[in-house]
């Protein structure tokens, strides 16, 4: 596990060895978990599934300040997980509507979108430059790093149109997230180092898989 900066701030906060991954992934993984807690953390993400935190650990994330938030996003691993389907990575769907303005979305959801693009091209990018980096950040299994290293990046476009590809990591793990924050409120490097020790430990704990290949086929 690479050892922290001292904690001065979100800038501070990227592992001083990169370890697994280059700086520039770490940022990038560093970027993408800050927007998810912030995402996840307005009041348009109340009922949404992909930011299901018990009431207990949303209020525990609310009540952490600024620069515990940003500790919490500086864990060397993704604080979601990428629900792929499994099997061959299927063609663009070409659909009449395709060639027509449509309304814009709105704009919460707009970002979200936005952040499933980032997320998925950021997995696509660690399994061509750092295929071990990737199955421990993002908790990918080799058949799903198989599957993304068959996709175009249109078909990985399409994909992160679908609601159903992100989902909080450590779903039934209350007491962790609240560990997690509660590590991030002090200000002390061993004990995130500890914390994130812990939450590579309970990667897959969950003991949830992707979708069935039907659900996914049905939906186009």
């Amino acid at each position: 596990m690479a050892e922290l900066t001292p904690d001065r701030g979100a800038g501070a906060l990227v592992p001083a060895r990169p370890g697994l991954l280059s700086p520039a992934f770490l940022r990038d993984l560093l970027d993408l978990n800050a927007l998810y807690l912030d995402l996840g953390l307005s009041l348009a993400a109340d009922a949404d599934p992909r930011f299901a935190w018990s009431p207990a650990v949303r209020q525990c994330l609310l009540a952490a300040d600024s620069v515990a938030r940003a500790r919490v996003a500086a864990v060397p691993f993704a604080l979601f997980e990428l629900r792929l389907p499994m099997g061959t990575c299927p063609a663009p769907a070409r659909r009449v509507e395709d060639g027509r303005s449509s309304p814009r979305p709105d704009p919460w959801l707009g970002r979200c979108e936005s952040f499933a693009h980032q997320a998925l091209f950021l997995a696509r990018r660690l399994v061509d430059a750092e295929p071990l980096g990737s199955r421990v950040v993002l908790g990918l299994s080799a058949e799903a790093l198989a599957w993304l290293a068959d996709c175009r990046q249109a078909q990985l476009a399409e994909l992160a149109l679908d609601p159903a590809l992100i989902h909080l990591r450590w779903r039934q793990q209350e007491r962790y997230w609240q560990l997690l924050v509660g590590a991030a409120s002090r200000d002390s490097p061993r004990t995130m180092q500890w914390a994130h020790c812990i939450g590579l430990c309970l990667m897959g704990s969950d003991g949830e898989s992707a979708p069935p290949q039907t659900r996914r086929r049905g939906r186009r």
